[in-house]
């Protein structure tokens, strides 16, 4: 009976030995396009860090780093660089720094004095099988410094890490069932936070209708990104005219990655030749057929309206996704309210903090982690704040009570401007008698009951509001060790209250549309605006297309359903909706159909070098030799509260400088005025000659807001008043006078 057993294992042994023989053979000899992929990534430390500081001292001895994994991939080795300089305070015998990947220690680096004034490196090993999902980081540093009488804890004992210090990640890719229940991954993973990359395959270009259901997806994938920039890659599979591709060819045309493609039953292109023909609209996870490690997501229509309608759909219903395919039945939508954008803070109601992160542990900080509570705060871009003391923020916090009086604050922010500080008393909650309002303009502070007001002097469309929990520490003649254990969090039912603020702003403001796609996104579904690009678009403006609808939809967080596409000579002789225009020869066509007059108010007395090449004016400063991109905005010749924002380049090919802009911070925080010019070398404004102005005023506050503009012309006017009001009452009383006698 024993020998039987152990028979039984040597068999079972030699099996699993077999097949792991046959799998590695097997890898060997499979084509490469056939193989799992494996890459390496380098991340930067400082990067990573998001703003945070590279430093640690005895009082702040922790620094941690979180970053994302993606499910449809694992990390197979890991290499930490550190370049870091220390302290010459250091005590030999104690200091120390501990490295540890998910709460465990990899490695430990002890500190000698001698090691001060000089850069350092080390590298570590990191097991594989410590990294998930999610995965933090941590430095920490045990140091004490020597006074003269004992050891102590101190800001003086201090180690930082330079920008060379990085993470290096070994990738293998993972085969990914076909499971729409996973949906938007693995095209959108939302653990990964590095710009997300859309690849959209087509066989030639697509057709209007299929490029209105692409920049449907794109807006999707936009809003889904939020803070993430996008990038969208376009390929172009469909081979030259008379050429026969060989199969070694046409998946160099394929993008080695997930990829979004959409077919028509007229549409069954190779390697599409066996895909049955759909008779309703279809949504199918296919192996992307160039590279099967990777997926294809594939929404098939009998014809380009039903494709149009069934995307609108799908993007909306997503969630409720299972199997390998569905089917969708188009639905009619409804255009929404203005300012109806799930991401701008409500003026219908009071928003609670906890709407504005992604998880309550956001709003919770200790004396490990130090970093500030940071809230992003979009605010309707038209949001009218003249003559106001600021946003009322209702704000309730509770924190760990130090021992004894001690410096422990709690600093109130908004764009890196100090707001407020909050001393952290023995209540162990904020104390409501010490709130203030901050007025807008110069004056003393004023009491106020209940709540913490943001100078609106601060506020743009896009604000980041700071918490910074600032722990005191407890001390005695010779120690002053932090208080490790102290706690601070932000209570989530704080309110920010926007009831009673109006929507009027002054454009043409490009920077605006550069930030959060105003005025079109004051509709978040797009169903206000006309999109026109030419007839047949080139693979330049279709990804400048698709990209600024991304971002349209990471502004809003909403898809542009009710996207309309059109070109010039389909646009109707007037319309009330505002109008935005990509490329070269469409922006021509409007200005030869409907006129240069309001564009020309705007371009009089501007010396523009390329100023033909770009806006079709004949009065030239200078003519270029070199590219340049624009973006322009213009009162709409239809309506005077609409506008027409045009992205235009002296050939389309330099697009690219726009896409540039489109994701950068400091491109875009360049771009003011009605004109932002793109050169090969910097960004160059240009401010409005004559404004126009949008929104729901009142006309009392209008006509107040425009006379407050004119100082000495109210006072005239006052004057004019008083004058007319003394005349009166003196007939008045004159007549009065003139009965009695």
């Amino acid at each position: 009976m024993k020998f039987r057993w152990v028979l039984t294992v040597l068999i079972m042994v030699l099996v699993a030995s077999t097949q792991t023989v046959a799998a590695q053979v097997d890898s060997e000899t499979l084509p490469e396009w056939q193989k799992l992929p494996s890459w390496q990534e380098s991340y930067s430390l400082n990067a990573a860090a998001n703003s945070q500081e590279l430093r640690i001292h005895g009082l702040r001895p922790e620094m941690t780093i979180g970053f994302g994994g993606r499910y449809d991939r694992v990390v197979e080795a890991a290499q930490l660089n550190l370049d870091f300089m220390i302290s010459p305070a250091m005590v030999d015998t104690v200091s120390q720094i501990r490295v540890s990947m998910n709460q465990e220690v990899f490695g430990v680096i002890a500190l000698q004095k001698g090691m001060a004034n000089t850069v350092q490196k080390r590298s570590f090993n990191i097991n594989p099988r410590l990294f998930s999902s999610y995965n933090q980081l941590r430095i920490e540093l045990v140091s004490e410094v020597f006074n003269g009488q004992c050891t102590l804890a101190s800001p003086a004992a201090w180690a930082e890490f330079l920008d060379t210090s990085e993470l290096e990640l070994s990738y293998r890719q993972l085969r990914v069932a076909n499971e729409l229940s996973y949906f938007p991954e693995p095209w959108f993973d939302a653990n990964d936070f590095s710009e997300l990359k859309l690849n959209f395959v087509s066989f030639g270009m697509p057709s209007m209708a299929a490029t209105e259901a692409h920049g449907v997806l794109a807006s999707y994938f936009g809003k889904m990104a939020d803070w993430r920039s996008v990038e969208v890659v376009h390929h172009d599979v469909e081979p030259a005219p008379g050429r026969l591709l060989q199969d070694s060819e046409w998946r160099q045309e394929w993008p080695r990655d997930h990829a979004i493609i959409t077919l028509t039953n007229d549409q069954r292109p190779r390697p599409f030749d066996d895909l049955p023909e759909v008779a309703e609209p279809t949504v199918m996870m296919l192996a992307n057929p160039a590279y099967p490690a990777y997926k294809l997501l594939v929404i098939a229509a009998p014809n380009d309206t039903q494709l149009r309608a069934a995307t609108a759909t799908f993007v909306l219903s997503s969630e409720s996704m299972s199997g390998e395919h569905v089917t969708v039945r188009p639905q009619e939508l409804d255009p929404r309210d203005a300012y109806a954008a799930p991401r701008w803070v409500s003026t219908e109601r009071p928003v609670m903090l906890q709407e504005l992160v992604d998880h309550p542990s956001e709003l919770q900080r200790s004396a490990r982690n130090t970093a500030p509570v940071n809230i992003e705060l979009r605010l309707p871009p038209d949001l009218f704040i003249w003559q106001r003391h600021g946003i009322p923020l209702d704000l309730r916090f509770r924190y760990t009570p130090p021992l004894t009086e001690d410096e422990s604050r709690m600093l109130v922010s908004i764009n890196d401007e100090f707001v407020k500080a909050f001393d952290l008393g023995e209540s162990g909650s904020e104390n409501t008698e010490e709130r203030l309002r901050i007025p807008i303009l110069s004056g003393a502070l004023g009491q106020e009951a209940d709540n913490v007001t943001l100078p609106s002097f601060r506020l743009g469309a896009v604000n980041r509001m700071q918490f910074h929990f600032d722990m005191g520490t407890v001390s005695d003649q010779c120690s002053t060790p932090p208080l490790l254990n102290a706690q601070g969090v932000i209570d989530g039912n704080s309110t920010i209250d926007l009831r009673g603020y109006d929507n009027y702003v002054a454009l043409p403001d490009v920077q605006l549309f550069m930030k959060t796609g105003y005025p079109f996104t004051r509709w978040d579904d797009l169903s206000q605006t006309l999109v026109v690009v030419p007839e047949q678009l080139n693979s330049e403006l279709y990804t400048t297309l698709l990209m600024t609808l991304a971002k349209l939809g990471g502004a809003t967080g909403y898809p542009a359903t009710q996207l309309t596409l059109t070109s010039v000579g389909a646009l109707p002789e007037t319309t009330d909706k505002d109008v935005l225009i990509f490329g070269a020869r469409p922006l021509e066509a409007w200005l030869q159909r409907f006129g240069d007059e309001q564009l020309q108010q705007q371009v009089n007395r501007k010396t523009l070098a390329g100023r033909e090449q770009l806006l079709y004016s004949p009065d030239l400063a200078l003519r270029n030799s070199g590219p340049s991109a624009a973006v322009v905005g213009f009162q709409s010749p239809f309506s005077n509260e609409r506008s027409v924002v045009a992205i235009t380049a002296t050939s389309d090919s330099y697009l690219t400088r726009f896409r540039e802009a489109l994701t950068s911070d400091a491109l875009s925080n360049d771009m003011i005025g009605f004109l932002a010019v793109l050169t090969p070398a910097r960004v160059t404004s240009y401010e409005a000659e004559h404004k126009y102005y949008v929104g729901n005023l009142s006309w009392s506050n209008r006509m107040m807001y425009h006379l407050a503009k004119y100082p000495i012309l109210v006072t005239v006017l006052a004057l004019l008043a008083l004058l007319v009001l003394v005349i009166a009452l003196y007939r008045l009383f004159s007549a009065a006078v003139s009965k009695r006698q």
